[in-house]
């Protein structure tokens, strides 16, 4: 025994070093609110999945600001000559802001040199402004959020994906949590029923045959393989909650045990058990982040659908206006003055574009709408599976602990006949094993149990709700 404590120290040593992840406290006690946090912090799935999205977003920013440009400064410059020995030269610097709707702004200052036989050199200096804007049902923003389709569906790829790699990882990590904490019990079940086999034979006191003693040494032997199946159980189960939670190291003392008492008002799964299915539906469609993600998707496709319907032509106006604060004519000083222009254009459309587009977008819609529909189903019939099951294993746990009482009581009488040489060691070692298999079960039951609340916080989103994940 000293031996396997000592190997199992050992493989917890080489755990520490295998990994380099994140130390926590060591008298930091686990539970699911902050194994949920942490896992959410720390896992490298969800970071990798996270700076995916992150890129994405750049990506669907990068291409969005190609058409939403500030230029802070434009020089142009223009030199120009005739055959008649004329020469003039233009120069602004200004600057000018571009909207994604196609609308843009600018200012310049300019300076205006010419050079004629016959009126001899003149200067103006001046500034001047242009607004460009769609008009009505104007098609460019529309050919806009056509242009990017591709950077649109990927920042919406990796925003599912995002919401999945979370969803799953945090289910992982507390999926060890909730095996490790039954099976640790069972294992320190084990451990107690072999001490009291242990005691009855090293208790000088108590008269037993060889035969009697073969077969007590037996069933230690058989609780030891027991105990050792458990040591690799609980081992692995520790490596991979580590991993998960990307933690160096977890020690089992770390993690909060549960209590299961259905005599108390407010035990462990009773909100699954007692309150309306409706009730809880409601709360998972409010909770799940992967419905919101659809929704701005399908948002976005009722958007373009409305554009490409109003979208028959493209109108888009200019006006603008210039200011000569100087002008040099010879050697004669010209009044100050201002001029005024605006310009429209008119394309028609090409019909096909706009049937093809709205044709697109109203099968986006639709596919959003039948997933979402999907989605809700699988919610509502998940909870119904869970909560189902949750009150039937509610009601074996409870048998199975009222038959252990039982079989408590039977190993006594048992114990105290065997000692009192009025009962067979074969009858005292039968009601021990039943006692220890009951026992097993009723534990084995309660990780059952847990599974079923695991799995419902999953269906019902309450991992977003702890991390308050919005996007």
């Amino acid at each position: 025994m000293n031996m396997r404590i000592a190997l199992f120290a050992t493989f917890l040593l080489i755990a520490r070093v295998s990994f380099s992840q994140i130390s926590i406290e060591a008298d930091l006690m686990l539970n699911p609110e902050n194994i949920i946090r942490l896992t959410y912090n720390q896992n490298d799935r969800i970071k990798a999945a996270y700076y995916e999205l992150e890129s994405a977003k750049s990506n669907f920013k990068l291409f969005e600001s190609e058409y939403t440009q500030f230029n802070p400064l434009i020089v142009a410059p223009k030199f120009s000559a005739n055959s008649d020995g004329d020469y003039a030269s233009d120069m602004t610097a200004g600057m000018k802001k571009d909207f994604f709707d196609g609308s843009s702004i600018g200012v310049a200052l300019g300076t205006y040199n010419d050079w004629e036989q016959n009126t001899g050199h003149g200067t103006i200096n001046f500034i001047e402004t242009e607004i460009g804007f769609p008009l009505f049902s104007s098609s460019r923003t529309l050919e806009r959020i056509i242009k990017r389709t591709f950077e649109e569906n990927e920042l919406y790829t990796k925003n599912l994906d995002y919401v999945d790699a979370v969803r799953e990882n945090i289910l992982n990590a507390l999926e060890q949590y909730y095996d490790l904490v039954p099976r640790i019990k069972i294992y320190e079940m084990l451990i107690e029923y072999r001490k009291e086999l242990i005691n009855l034979l090293e208790d000088d006191s108590i008269t037993t045959t060889n035969s009697d003693r073969e077969q007590i040494s037996g069933e230690i032997t058989n609780l030891n393989s027991k105990i050792t199946g458990f040591e690799i159980t609980l081992y692995s189960l520790q490596l991979q909650m580590q991993r998960y939670m990307n933690v160096e190291q977890i020690q089992l003392g770390q993690l909060t045990k549960i209590e299961i008492n259905f005599n108390e008002p407010g035990y462990v799964g009773k909100y699954y058990i007692d309150e309306i299915t409706d009730s809880i539906f409601n709360k998972a469609l409010n909770n799940d982040t992967e419905f919101k993600v659809l929704g701005i998707i399908k948002k976005n496709a009722e958007e373009k659908k409305r554009l490409a319907e109003k979208g028959k032509w493209d109108i888009y106006a200019t006006t603008g206006g210039r200011y000569n604060f100087y002008e040099l004519t010879g050697n004669e000083r010209q009044g100050n003055f201002f001029v005024a222009d605006a310009g429209i254009k008119i394309k028609i459309n090409d019909p096909k574009v706009l049937r093809h587009t709205i044709a697109k977008a109203q099968a986006d819609i639709n596919a959003i709408d039948y997933t979402i529909a999907d989605r809700r189903k699988l919610i509502k019939s998940d909870i119904l599976q869970l909560k189902d099951a949750l009150t039937k294993k509610k009601e074996q746990m409870i048998s199975t602990a009222t038959s252990l009482q039982s079989w408590k009581r039977i190993y006594t009488t048992k114990k105290e006949s065997y000692l009192l040489q009025t009962e067979s060691i074969d009858n005292y070692i039968q009601a021990f094993r039943s006692l220890v298999s009951t026992h097993e079960t009723l534990l084995q039951l309660e990780n059952n149990y847990l599974d079923l609340i695991r799995d419902l916080d999953y269906v019902c989103g309450e991992y977003f709700a702890v991390i308050n994940l919005t996007n």
